[in-house]
């Protein structure tokens, strides 16, 4: 079995019986094809082909919007199995001389490059490939065992002596979960200098599904998950299918310090309780699509990987994003919540301004203005959520939530300090917010105060950040 998808890469380039069915995107003949993939995540594809080579690659003007169809499609002559590198984009073309040989070296990137078998074999597992998923200052709950076994002949004559030995590693390495009967296993272990980050499931889910369950474990653990791929089996461990991705970091994720929103462990130890993970990630999966939790965390990544200045208006737009979906489902935003009175009053007035002796242009400006009085200023939405909540709003919360979009106005920052420090105060103020929505814990990390052994507070939801 595979575990990283850097084997997976290398099981690509060992293929034996490449057949090429398509790869016009590139110059083909093709003699050789590699892949690999770089620091920034993105697959590579690397081609040789013969001077004379041709390519039927459109040339994309400079600046155009388009969507990238390019295809090459692989099959290997010996199996069933087909490949197809999707988004091809060439981007690079050399010529290399070689004892007066002379052949074409193009680069292209690709989207992604997915396998499949023919086969009437049923998928029974699920390995997820992933990045950024380090946890090096946890400890995970649950062991891997790694059995190695020896196998030892001694052959005397025509006597054949066989002895085998089992060596057993064991190792806190996994996270074990459950959602909706289906059992998966989030894994991070090194072995043979290499490092493991995987997400084993014991059923095949859709990817749709797997992407819910991944942005939930990243929100727990405070740092976004990269995805990469993955590969299934069969019962007995066949691999069957594979697709590896290229990656997207969020400008910057792998920079990013873990800063969970709460505890993992109520001894407040580094040992994640795998018990309490499930129970966060059950809760935050629950509500995933009646908040819309892919747009926030989206949001939120970006958010947490800005420049402090342009953070402030990020992180206050997924507050603003969840309080109005909120509010929404829950209450309103609205002044005069009553209907037949605030259409009455909407009538009366739209009849003074069709009595004014204005023009039209002017009068539409005007009706504009009417059907949008009626709604709460950000800052009494931003109270009334708290009281519906029954969560405090302090002093410092609220004076930070009024200062967020300074940026936003080209305005310059007076104290960089006290700036940088607002936008731990409200991303601490969004986690809080997704906690107690979710009914997720009971308590939140302030990672504006620091505690008294230079960590962060725990505090409980009900209770805001208050300035010390």
């Amino acid at each position: 079995m595979y575990f990283s998808e850097l084997e997976i890469i290398e099981y690509f380039n060992n293929q034996q019986g490449i057949e090429v069915i398509n790869a016009d995107v590139i110059y083909n003949p093709i003699q050789s094809i590699n892949i690999t993939r770089d620091s920034n995540l993105k697959i590579i594809l690397e081609t040789t082909s013969k001077i004379g080579a041709e390519t039927k690659a459109e040339t994309i003007p400079s600046g155009m919007v388009y969507t990238n169809t390019n295809e090459i499609i692989l099959k290997n002559k010996f199996s069933e199995r087909t490949f197809v590198l999707s988004s091809v984009t060439p981007y690079s073309c050399k010529i290399s001389i070689s004892n007066n040989n002379h052949e074409r070296i193009e680069l292209s990137s690709i989207d992604s490059i997915k396998s499949t078998l023919k086969t009437s074999i049923e998928e029974k597992y699920l390995i997820e490939f992933v990045s950024n998923m380090d946890m090096k200052n946890f400890i995970l709950s649950d062991n891997i065992s790694i059995n190695k076994s020896i196998n030892e002949t001694t052959t005397i004559g025509k006597i054949n002596f066989r002895d085998t030995t089992t060596n057993e590693m064991k190792s806190w390495g996994c996270i074990t979960n459950k959602i909706n009967n289906c059992s998966f296993h989030i894994c991070r272990y090194e072995k043979n200098s290499k490092i493991y980050q995987y997400i084993l499931y014991d059923k095949i889910i859709s990817g749709e599904e797997r992407k819910k369950i991944r942005e939930c474990i990243s929100f727990i653990l405070g740092k976004p998950i990269l995805y990469l791929g993955y590969c299934t089996y069969s019962e007995d461990f066949k691999m069957l299918s594979f697709e590896l991705k290229r990656g997207y970091d969020f400008k910057g994720a792998c920079t990013l310090a873990e800063l969970p929103p709460t505890i993992l462990n109520l001894n407040m130890s580094n040992i994640i309780d795998s018990n309490i993970f499930n129970n966060l990630l059950i809760s935050l999966y629950t509500n995933y699509d009646k908040y819309d939790f892919q747009h926030l965390f989206w949001m939120y990544w970006h958010a947490s990987t800005s420049h402090f200045y342009s953070a402030s208006v990020q992180f206050g737009g997924c507050i603003e994003s969840l309080q109005n979906l909120y509010l929404e489902k829950n209450s309103s935003g609205k002044i005069i919540e009553s209907k037949e009175i605030w259409n009455n009053f909407r009538s009366n007035n739209m009849d003074l301004i069709n009595k004014l002796c204005i023009n039209e242009s002017e009068k539409d400006l005007l009706k504009n203005k009417i059907n949008n009085i009626n709604i709460l200023p950000q800052q009494k939405l931003l109270e009334k959520l708290f009281d519906l909540l029954q969560i405090e709003l302090t002093e410092l919360e609220s004076k930070t939530w009024k200062q967020r979009n300074i940026p936003a106005h080209g305005k310059r920052v007076e104290n960089n300090i006290e700036y940088i420090r607002g936008v731990k105060i409200l991303r601490t103020l969004f986690n809080r917010l997704i906690l107690k929505i979710s009914s997720a814990s009971e308590y939140y990390f302030d990672y504006y105060s620091l505690g008294n052994e230079k960590s962060y507070n725990l505090r409980l939801l009900e209770d805001g950040i208050k300035d010390v």
